[in-house]
């Protein structure tokens, strides 16, 4: 939750706007609360093994506010999904490291690991 005011940096209570400056931080304590709600969505998808809408959920909960835990949930979901990945890259199991990859294409953009991952599967897929 916001402690401070982001205009003025005076103390918050617990009115959705600032003491000091008067500022409206509603916004800003809605967009906090939306960010946690899809956090909390992203660890319940990814525990009922829904790759695609845990990465689409992380990806709205960093939108509304890059939190620490949020970020730190992203690497680890990004070394496990790469681990896999991996895996079934040494198994030759090239189409199913291809359907990971587009499951949790959402975070591709922020991954430089992911997005090599995805050129070499490519790559394996065009030249067998």
């Amino acid at each position: 939750m916001i402690e401070r005011c982001p205009c003025c940096h005076a103390r918050l209570n617990k009115t959705p706007s600032c003491p000091r400056c008067l500022a409206d931080l509603s916004r800003v304590i809605n967009a906090e609360k939306a960010a946690g709600f899809w956090l909390s969505k992203a660890v319940q998808f990814l525990s009922d093994n829904k790759l695609e809408k845990s990465s689409l959920a992380l990806k709205k909960s960093l939108q509304f506010k890059s939190t620490d835990i949020a970020i730190i949930f992203q690497d680890f979901l990004i070394y496990q999904q790469s681990q896999l990945v991996l895996a079934l890259l040494e198994k030759s199991q090239l189409l199913s490291a291809k359907q990971i990859l587009y499951q949790i294409r959402p975070l591709t953009p922020q991954s430089k690991q992911l997005q090599e991952l995805n050129s070499f599967t490519d790559y394996l897929l065009l030249n067998p």
